[in-house]
């Protein structure tokens, strides 16, 4: 990783990484960037076993996977209320500006010295770990459960196959 992407990585990380902090509350934002930071790692190893990477690109992307799955479990709660209408459209904005961040971030991913397995694993990660984590905040009990149900059988599944081919398939 070169001197400007590890600069890009701490910028993105105080301005992102502490809104979404702050949005999330801090053991949630730990878990995602945790889970993401491993989701990169392991991509990481799976597509370039013989390079050695450095930097947290792969759990910064992971905090973008992880506010798309929240946008997209909050976008079919009801919008009754003044309240939960300006929500929705608060969401909606929300969406866009992830959206282009993670298209921007994927068109840099070709940089050379730039991994991009490591940004793809981490935006990976955080999708699925924003299943499990996510599901909390929705009101019906049915789609709480049956998301936070499907977030824990994916991530699982999803992290053991990617353990499974590291270990048994990567020399």
């Amino acid at each position: 990783a070169g001197i400007f992407h590890l600069v890009g990585n701490v910028q993105v990380q105080l301005d992102m990484g502490a809104f979404f902090e702050k949005e999330w509350g801090s053991l949630n934002w730990l878990i995602i960037y945790i889970t993401s930071a491993i989701g990169g790692s392991i991509l990481s190893t799976i597509s370039k076993p013989d390079i050695v990477s450095v930097g947290s690109s792969g759990a910064v992307c992971g905090l973008f996977g992880a506010k798309m799955t929240e946008v997209f479990l909050r976008c079919c709660e009801p919008n009754d209320t003044l309240q939960e209408r300006a929500a929705r459209a608060v969401r909606r904005a929300e969406c866009g500006g992830v959206l282009c961040s993670v298209v921007l971030v994927g068109l840099m991913s070709f940089i050379p010295f730039v991994d991009w397995a490591a940004h793809l694993g981490g935006l990976l990660g955080g999708l699925v770990v924003g299943f499990v984590i996510f599901p909390c905040w929705i009101r019906s009990w049915f789609w709480r459960v049956g998301w936070c149900i499907f977030g824990l059988f994916i991530t699982i599944l999803s992290f053991f196959l990617c353990l499974q081919y590291t270990y048994t398939m990567v020399e």
